[in-house]
């Protein structure tokens, strides 16, 4: 197995992993002539001589790119002396003029920059301040000193490492620090291979991943009670500023996928683990078999950024399945998808969309006399009310609503106020909800068959 297993990683990194020359070129080509854009635009107006330089970022500046799979980051270094306000401003019209030939957006993180796309290559102009080490500004800062960190402790056999581990990281669905994804970044898959020297030496760290052995730090950095304070089941401190915990940024199912990714591999190494597309299907026998279970919440919403709009989601889900819960009805798992254009899917596997009329309410115990007073008068509607053999209030009600349907529908018409969806998003998403289960429906959604294999799928790999 070992022979094997280094058989297959050799095989991996020669075929699948580093980029051809001609790709190379390419990437460079595209990346020097947009750099040489915003140089441009900058020398040729005096009102941006606050500017300090443009540099290169990211996996294209430390090499580290996977093949066919990058993003080209330029920084945009500002005078420190400028202020926030400026800095977003000038920030985003220096992107959006230098890439004005190639439909630019803006894109948030802690500010805004602007993305293009460029012969099918995305590129990010960010500002960032020109400052001291330590001195941070804003978050982006840190970026150049990320960059020369990483260039200066990269070989090209570590480098080839973290291709490896990102290759493997994507093909778990964990890849990428966005809030949709809530995974491992670039730069956290590179401080993992500094780190632990290897790709197998790095899977072998999660396989064996606790409570007491979660704190990630390069080995010239005290971790002192404070740094073990942070509120993330991953603490990994960033070896530019130890005060700062790139695990934050990164869910514990993402960590939990990264353990049982890395033992499955290690147990049973295949090459089915550095493919990109999710393996296998979802039976349409499976489908069916559920399809009055799955409860489908689709709406529309007017286009904002990705990041906004998959938080907004993220929150929405969460607080309607806290409502329908509360009424009685029970989730087994929920999922949701937007194609971050205009649609958006919530999907609910329901235990039952049916529940009965009846319910029972527990109380107070007879003893908390002031507690039973409040329970008897605000359940005064109740015609069956005893004290059971523990000595607590009991009562029976009777539900207004037994189809989860008809209940989120009613809500949405007329209590929309107690639910949780973010004001940004629930104009929109209220006036154009549609709710129904997929057995209800003949013609469904691309948006809603990708929302459905999100939530019935099972990765093989994973639980062989």
């Amino acid at each position: 197995m070992h022979k094997d297993l280094h058989k297959l990683i050799d095989k991996l990194v020669n075929d699948c992993i580093i980029p051809t020359e001609s790709e190379k070129t390419r990437l460079n080509d595209i990346a020097y002539n947009i750099k040489e854009r915003i140089a441009n635009l900058i020398s040729n107006n005096n009102e941006y001589s606050f500017v300090t330089d443009v540099v290169f970022g990211g996996s294209f500046a430390k090499g580290t790119w996977l093949k066919n799979k990058t993003d080209i980051d330029i920084f945009v270094k500002f005078d420190n002396q400028i202020d926030l306000k400026s800095f977003e401003n000038y920030g985003k019209e220096i992107g959006l003029k230098s890439l004005k030939d190639f439909s630019p957006y803006l894109r948030f993180a802690d500010h805004p920059y602007v993305e293009a796309f460029v012969e099918s290559v995305k590129i990010n102009v960010v500002p960032c301040f020109d400052v001291k080490y330590g001195d941070w500004k804003s978050a982006a800062d840190r970026s150049p000193f990320h960059t020369t960190y990483v260039i200066s402790n990269l070989d090209d056999y570590k480098k080839n490492q973290v291709r490896l581990l990102k290759k493997f990281l994507r093909s778990l669905g964990i890849y990428g620090a966005e809030i949709s994804t809530k995974g491992f970044s670039g730069y956290v898959s590179e401080v993992l291979i500094i780190k632990f020297g290897s790709f197998l030496s790095t899977l072998d760290y999660f396989s064996n991943f606790s409570a007491d052995k979660k704190v990630i730090a390069m080995d010239n950095v005290s971790v002192d009670r404070e740094k073990l304070k942070f509120n993330s089941f991953l603490i990994m401190l960033d070896p530019i500023d130890s005060n700062r915990n790139l695990g934050t940024a990164i869910s514990p199912l993402s960590v939990g996928t990264f353990i049982l990714g890395s033992r499955m591999f290690l147990k049973n190494p295949t090459i089915d683990f550095f493919v990109d597309n999710k393996l296998g299907y979802i039976d349409q026998s499976l489908i069916g078999l559920l399809s009055s279970n799955i409860l489908i919440i689709e709406a529309k919403f007017s286009f904002r950024a990705p990041d906004i709009i998959w938080g907004q989601l993220q929150k929405s889900i969460n607080s309607i399945s806290k409502f329908i819960e509360f009424y009685g009805f029970k989730i087994l798992k929920k999922s949701c998808f937007t194609d971050e254009r205009e649609h958006c899917v919530l999907a609910f596997l329901m235990e039952s969309v049916i529940i009965s009329k009846l319910h029972k309410r527990i109380g107070p115990d007879i003893f908390r006399e002031n507690d039973v007073e409040k329970f008897i008068q605000s359940n005064s509607i109740s015609k069956i009310k005893w004290l059971s053999y523990d000595t607590r209030i009991n009562c029976i009600l009777s539900r207004d609503f037994t189809d989860v349907r008809d209940y989120l529908k009613f809500v949405f018409k007329n209590k929309s106020h107690l639910i949780g969806i973010p004001n940004g998003l629930k104009s929109d998403f209220l006036s154009t909800a549609q709710i129904y289960t997929i057995d209800q429906q003949k013609n469904i959604s691309e948006h809603v068959k990708h929302t459905i294999f999100e939530l019935l799928y099972t990765d093989a790999r994973l639980f062989s």
